[in-house]
Formats: structure tokens, sequence, C-alpha cells
């Protein structure tokens, strides 16, 4: 043992060298890999900022070209849940299907707004397609979410629409909870508020139900989007309520639109013409 405390008395100095010597090799080897570290840190900040911002580059000149993709697709779309509405309709009333479903589909143009009036009293929509196009007068103007409104005038590549906001514009609609229908109007004042008059008060309509067309015009099918019921108040006329509508669609930020045609609005408008003419 004595010996073991002499060779360490002796060989103090050089152990101490070793046990110094080791320390500052540890704290080297820690230094080198912070600094590795941080090195690679900061590499991938600076790469992955670098890669963001082509991304965002990237994104925002196919952002178009996408838009136009979701745009066929939702006509596509609509062309294939009208005709499933179609057929479920028909089928349940006990007539026979005769023709394709396609044949009873909704004509379908998808069209873009290129000039829009809210600020009016007689506000129309301006749209980049016309006759040949297929664009023809009446036909009714919508978003994914709601009415927009209706075709009046067409040219050759343009047409112009009567906008729901528009002091004469007329669209029944009805309740989804009900078939009690009346004529959605808009009063002149908001732009995100619509009226929906002639409606009873027997009607079973609370605030927050939804509102859709009821497919009595040759306009519009039955069923399409169109606002929400915020206010409800007993009209002049007696019976009868006067009720507040915020539109699905935001009526001052329109691009994407869709012009319809109920595939049956000329029969009905023959019929109804000849049954005019008569009386």
């Amino acid at each position: 043992m004595q010996q073991i405390i002499n060779f360490f008395i002796r060989n103090k100095n050089f152990l101490l060298f070793l046990l110094l010597f080791s320390i500052g090799i540890s704290l080297s080897q820690k230094a080198h890999s912070g600094l590795y570290t941080r090195y690679i840190t900061s590499s991938n900040q600076i790469s992955g900022g670098i890669f963001s911002k082509i991304s965002d580059f990237k994104n925002y000149f196919y952002l178009k070209k996408r838009n136009e993709t979701l745009s066929t697709e939702n006509v596509n779309l609509l062309k294939t849940n009208t005709n499933l509405s179609l057929f479920h309709q028909r089928d349940t009333m006990g007539q026979h299907l005769m023709q394709s479903l396609d044949s009873n589909g909704l004509i379908v143009i998808q069209a873009h707004v290129i000039n829009n009036n809210y600020h009016k009293r007689k506000n129309t929509l301006t749209i980049d397609k016309g006759t040949a196009d297929g664009v023809k007068t009446d036909m009714g103007v919508v978003s994914s979410n709601g009415v927009l409104g209706v075709i009046t005038h067409v040219s050759q590549h343009y047409c112009i629409a009567q906008s729901v906001l528009n002091t004469s514009s007329r669209v029944i609609v009805k309740s989804k909870n009900s078939n009690h229908f009346g004529t959605l109007i808009w009063p002149g004042d908001k732009e995100d508020e619509l009226l929906l008059t002639e409606i009873p008060k027997i009607a079973p309509i609370n605030l927050g139900d939804s509102l859709v067309t009821d497919g009595k015009s040759t306009i519009f099918p039955r069923g399409w989007p169109v606002g929400q019921v915020i206010d409800i108040q007993n009209a002049s006329a007696e019976d009868y309520l006067d009720i507040r509508v915020k539109p699905f669609t935001d009526m001052t930020d329109l691009y994407h639109v869709y012009l319809l045609q109920r595939p049956d609005a000329k029969e009905i408008k023959e019929l109804e013409n000849t049954l005019t003419h008569e009386l």
C-alpha cells in the first residue's frame, strides 16, 4: 500500500497532466459537437426557409390553375348530384325514367364574374360567357353556396345577370323543413341581407333555418341553397311573415359562378304560354 502511495507522490505532476489533458479533450469534443449541432440547425432553418419561399412562389402561380380545376370538378359534381336527385324524385313518384340520367341533368356552364355591382338599387353581374358558349336569357346564376341572379341580356361572348341584390329580383324559396314557400326580394338597404315575403304564419320556420329554392319557377332547380333565417317579424299583411335572410354567398366577393338551365324549362314555358293565350 505504501508503494502505491509513493508511486502517486513521485508521479503526481505527470498524473495531474494526464487528468487535465483528459478534461481538455472532453471539453473540446463537447464544444465541437455543439458547434456542429448549431451548424446543422442553422442550415436546416435556412434551407427550410428557402424551400418554403419556393413553395409559396409555385403555389402563387399555380393557384389560378388549381381554382379552375376545382371549378370544373364542381361542375361535374353539380351535374351528378342533380341527375341523382331527379332520378330519386321521379322514381319515388312512381314514374318511369325512360331517358338516360344525363338527358335529365342540368345544363351547367362554368363562368366568371368580371364586373359586380352592389352599391346601387338595380345591381347586375357581368359574366364572361355568351351565346357562343350556349348561354341564354333566364338561366340561373349560382355559386356552389347559393343563388346569385338570373341572366337578362346576352351577347356573343358575354352576358348580364340581374343580381339578387336588385330591387326587381324575385326568387321563389322555401324552408328546408316544410313546403311553405314565399318570394325572396332585396329591400335595397344591406348587401348581406335579403327579405323573404308572403310566408304564412302557420309555416314552421325558425331562426337559423336554411332556405332553398322551391323549384316552382323554370329558372332554378328545387333545393338549391339560398341563405339562413336571421330575423322573423309580422308582416303588414295579416297572417304573413317578413323574414330577414343572410345569403350563404358573400355577394361582394364573386368570381367563380355557374350558369344553370333546367332541361324541362322550355317545355314548361311553352305549356304555360299556351294556357295563357287560351285564357
